[in-house]
């Protein structure tokens, strides 16, 4: 008969807790028993993907098991997200996704699951989100650009991939009054073609901008986010431009809802020390991305504040204004 290792060590826990093993009653400490794997919601090579692998030996190290990735994409993180919410929640497997699968998708599409699905056990860095456009454009910001579509009378064109982006540029065109066109691409590299390409107006990027804008083929116009980025701090924020809000999009770390807070903590704390190790930070250097650590205690609270501006931002624009893209 084949033995399940999980459902073993459960059972050895039990009886150890009630004094029934002969031995000594097993501290919290003992955990984890098993492997823990983290499901990535995207495909292998990612921003997410190469963190979380630059995290694996630091927290197989503190943790005392191994780590295993598994990558699950499909959905913008939505099949990922969908597959944990139902996982038993001990601890055992974590997602790793953009925060806002978690934050907004379920605000604009029906799913399985929404924020209280899971416990929320760190942001593991924060992706430096901006609009870029090609470098032979004649606009430079943003006020520019809008001169521009209006004096030729037609809608401005932006590469479409994800919800943030259509949710971002329909808020800035609702508080600046000019005609949207979203034209489809694939993923970031398909926003970077289009742009190259001419196809678009601008794009929007969590950090595959950077690379091509500091070699010359393209040009950054602002930031996405509420304030400044890390890696461009003299790139104009959304509050520069007296937007009301901005959107951030991060590296975030899930555990199905209901697992012991002290797992948590131990599984936040195993990661804090990784995200600060050479490999992590050598990633997030190399993709643009800024790995700052928040831990099990400042996770659900950003969260909730993450959701809660796409919440404004959809009352805004209207939640129809997504339907069908």
């Amino acid at each position: 008969m084949k033995i399940n290792r999980r459902r073993f060590s459960a059972l050895a826990m039990s009886l150890a807790a009630f004094g029934m093993s002969g031995g000594p009653v097993l501290a919290q400490d003992d955990w984890p028993a098993d492997a823990i794997t983290v499901v990535v919601a995207y495909p292998a090579g990612g921003g997410t993907d190469t963190a979380i692998r630059a995290m694996t030996e630091i927290v197989t190290e503190e943790l005392g098991q191994p780590i295993l990735v598994q990558n699950v994409g499909g959905a913008g993180g939505g099949v990922a997200a969908s597959q944990v919410a139902r996982e038993n929640a001990d601890g055992y497997t974590l997602l790793a996704t953009n925060s806002t699968s978690i934050t907004l998708a379920p605000l604009v599409q029906k799913g399985l699951y929404d924020m209280d699905s899971f416990d929320h056990v760190a942001i593991l860095g924060d992706f430096q989100n901006a609009i870029f456009t090609g470098p032979d454009q004649p606009y430079n910001t943003l006020d520019e650009l809008i001169e521009t579509v209006k004096s030729e009378g037609r809608a401005m064109t932006y590469a479409s991939q994800l919800a943030i982006d259509r949710l971002l540029m329909h808020y800035i065109a609702k508080e600046r009054d000019f005609e949207l066109r979203p034209v489809p691409v694939n993923g970031g590299s398909g926003a970077v073609q289009a742009v190259l390409a001419g196809d678009v107006d601008v794009a929007f990027s969590g950090g595959s901008w950077r690379p091509i804008v500091e070699a010359g083929d393209a040009k950054s116009l602002f930031a996405a986010s509420y304030d400044r980025l890390k890696v461009a701090p003299d790139l104009t924020s959304m509050k520069d431009l007296e937007f009301e809000f901005g959107v951030t999009s991060r590296i975030s770390l899930h555990a199905p809802a209901g697992v012991p807070a002290e797992r948590l903590e131990k599984i936040s704390a195993a990661f804090g020390k990784a995200v600060n190790g050479e490999m992590a930070q050598r990633v997030g250097e190399k993709r643009s991305m800024d790995m700052t650590f928040r831990g099990y205690d400042e996770a659900g609270k950003l969260m909730q504040q993450e959701r809660e501006t796409y919440e404004h931002i959809l009352d805004a624009v209207g939640p129809e204004t997504l339907k069908g893209q």
